[in-house]
Parts: C-alpha cells; sequence; structure tokens
C-alpha cells in the first residue's frame, strides 16, 4: 500500500485532513462477492485514529484527557455502503480517499470513498467521540472525557453525526423481550476485544453477521447493500450477550448485554441492515 496525507488548509484556524492510498485487494479485504466489511472497519478504524493523531501533531495514536489518563477515540455509530460488489475482484487496485472532519462539540468524523477504475464502490462513514477507563480494566467504568487537545477541523460536510446523534437518541429504549426472536451470542476474547480490553467495535458487525446467519440458516448469503450501526455501550470480558432482531427480513438488530440476576439487561448496539 503506498499511501500519503495531505492538509488542505482554509483559512488559519480550520482545516481538512486527508489521506489517499492505493491497495491490492487479496483475500482479507473480500468477501465472497463484494469487500469484506469487518477487514474494511479494522483498517479504516485505525486510518481515522492516525488522522486524529496527525490533526493533533502527534506521532502515535496514544491521547490522553485532561487528567492524564489514556483515552480512546471510540466510536459511536458508523455506516458501510455498497454500490458495486461485482467490480471488487482479487488483485484489482481500489484507491481509498479518506477526510477527517468535526462533527459537533465532541465528536469526529471520518468519511472513506473506495474506488476501482475511477468508479464509487463503497463508502464508511465513522463518529467517534473520546472515552477513558475511570477505573482501570472495568469497561462499565468507560465514560466520555474531555481531551488534553483537540483537534480543530472543518464541520463534516453532510449530517451524517447528527442524524445518526437523533436516531441513537431515540433507540436507547426499549426491552429485548418486544423483539421477536433472541439468540445467544459468545464474544472470544482473543478475537473480539483489543488491546485495551473493549469489545472492538468492527466485533460488534461480526456479532450482527452471526446472529442474522443463526436467525436465517437457510437464506442464502447476500452481500451488504448498507449497514448502520449506532454503540452505546461495552462489555467486560466473558460476559455473555443476547441479539435480538424484529422485522419480516431482519433488518433491525440489537444486542443486549445477557440478564443477570440484579441487573436489567442494556442495549449496547442497534444495527439497520440490507442487502443484494
Amino acid at each position: 500500500m503506498s499511501a500519503t496525507l495531505a492538509y488542505a488548509s482554509c483559512g488559519i484556524e480550520a482545516s481538512a485532513l486527508s489521506h489517499r492510498a492505493t491497495l491490492s485487494l487479496g483475500m482479507a479485504q473480500l468477501a465472497p462477492k463484494g469487500l469484506a466489511e469487518v477487514w474494511w472497519l479494522k483498517h479504516l478504524g485505525d486510518v481515522h485514529w492516525q488522522l486524529i493523531a496527525r490533526a493533533l501533531g502527534q506521532q502515535t495514536t496514544v491521547f490522553r484527557d485532561q487528567a492524564g489518563r489514556q483515552m480512546y477515540a471510540a466510536f459511536c455509530a458508523t455506516e458501510f455502503a455498497q454500490f458495486q460488489p461485482d467490480l471488487v475482484s482479487l488483485g484489482a487496485e481500489i484507491e481509498l480517499h479518506s477526510s477527517l472532519w468535526a462533527a459537533g462539540r465532541s465528536r469526529i468524523q471520518s468519511n472513506h470513498i473506495l474506488y476501482v477504475k475511477g468508479v464509487k464502490v463503497a463508502s464508511f462513514r465513522l463518529v467517534s467521540t473520546f472515552v477513558a477507563h475511570i477505573e482501570a480494566g472495568i469497561n462499565a467504568s468507560v465514560r466520555r472525557v474531555a481531551p488534553r487537545l483537540v483537534p480543530i477541523l472543518l464541520p463534516a460536510p453532510d449530517g451524517f453525526a447528527k442524524k445518526s446523534s437523533l436516531c441513537a437518541k431515540s433507540l436507547r429504549s426499549g426491552q429485548p423481550q418486544k423483539m421477536t426472536q433472541t439468540v445467544p451470542l459468545f464474544p472470544s476474547v482473543g478475537s473480539d476485544f483489543n488491546a485495551v480490553g473493549l469489545l472492538y467495535f468492527p466485533s460488534f458487525t461480526r456479532l450482527f453477521d452471526e446472529l442474522d446467519s443463526r436467525l436465517n440458516p437457510r437464506r442464502p448469503w447476500a452481500p451488504i447493500r448498507q449497514r448502520q450501526i449506532y454503540y452505546f455501550g461495552n462489555i467486560e470480558q466473558g460476559d455473555a450477550l443476547l441479539g435480538a432482531c424484529s422485522g419480516p427480513l431482519g433488518n433491525a438488530q440489537e444486542l443486549w448485554t445477557a440478564p443477570a440476576v440484579g441487573a436489567a439487561s442494556q442495549k449496547i448496539a442497534h444495527c439497520m441492515c440490507t442487502r443484494f
């Protein structure tokens, strides 16, 4: 992969940070048809972090809050849209155009557009906020925090972050038993959690895929047309989850913490998905 980073200046105080890269598509980047969504979320999540670091003038993606604690760019909402899955194939070159934007007072958005031979084949949009462990190693203690340094960026050119925030607020409530079907899910510590012990945001996508396949074992697999996920919380390592699905097409799905004695289930993510 070859990549360059460039700043497009707009006045003295604000800038839009952009990233360009060319990748040769291999097995890791591809699904049976179209792009391998989880691989791209991992890769673009890293690009998102790197762009924030560059915006802050840092060489590493280790961030600190005002109290000196290590903080993380936790994702609030993501979107994957695929337009031309037939155009991506082994050995093809794909061009990645990424940009970083302000998405409100405490959120940052990155937009990623993928092209094959000049044709737009897919896009991703990622919105993050800064969080930190208030108690070391306790994911239930993760809270939003104020960063020591704040990148000054141009406002995002679309309304994705604002619309996602409004949708997320309306979807936080509810009970899993109101959904038509539920399935227990068991994340793997070694595969689904990241270096700081949090359930990694691409693992939410993997779990939603597992939920979909278990609820619809006889339905032929089809590539994603569009998927939006809103993230509300996290879990401790070793915890189980409850996946819930509603609607005849199964395009509204949720992840809840598994019921525990003396504690109510908590919704940690909502997914809306359509396929080709």
